[in-house]
C-alpha cells in the first residue's frame, strides 16, 4: 500500500510540477489568461494572474528564493477582450497605465519610472471588457 501512495504521489508532483511557469517561454503567450512576465518579449519567469493584485509584494515567484513580483514585470500577456491597468504604488495607487493588448517590452511605455514602466509595477487590476 506504500508504495501506491508513493506512485501517485510522485505522479501528481510530476504533473503539478509541469504546469508551472516559472521558466523560460520561448513560443510566446497563448491563452485567455493575463500573464506577467519577469523579462522582455515574454519570457523568463512568469505568472498567470486570476484576479486583481493589490500589492505584488504578496506575489511570490520573479526571481529567486523569497522574491516577489513587485517591481519585476517587463511583459504583459492581455488576451483579447481583456484589459490590464497597472499601477506604480501598491492599493492601486501612483501613475497608472491601462492596456488592451499585450505588451512585450514594458521599457516601450511610457511611465514614472525613469521615463518607462519596467520593473515599475505593484499593483494590477484586470478587467474582461
Amino acid at each position: 500500500m506504500t508504495r501506491i501512495c508513493c506512485a501517485a504521489l510522485v505522479v501528481l508532483l510530476a504533473v503539478l510540477g509541469s504546469s508551472c511557469s516559472d521558466d523560460d517561454n520561448p513560443t510566446g503567450p497563448t491563452g485567455n489568461t493575463v500573464v506577467i512576465y519577469a523579462d522582455t518579449n515574454f519570457r523568463g519567469n512568469s505568472r498567470a494572474m486570476l484576479g486583481d493584485a493589490s500589492d505584488l509584494d504578496d506575489l511570490p515567484g520573479c526571481g529567486g528564493a523569497g522574491a516577489d513580483w513587485d517591481d519585476c514585470i517587463s511583459s504583459i500577456h492581455v488576451p483579447n477582450g481583456w484589459e490590464v491597468t497597472v499601477f506604480e504604488h501598491d492599493v492601486y495607487t501612483g501613475a497608472s497605465a491601462t492596456f488592451t493588448a499585450d505588451v512585450p517590452d514594458l521599457h516601450q511605455q511610457s511611465g514614472p519610472c525613469s521615463g518607462q514602466w519596467d520593473d515599475c509595477i505593484s499593483s494590477i487590476r484586470l478587467r474582461q471588457r
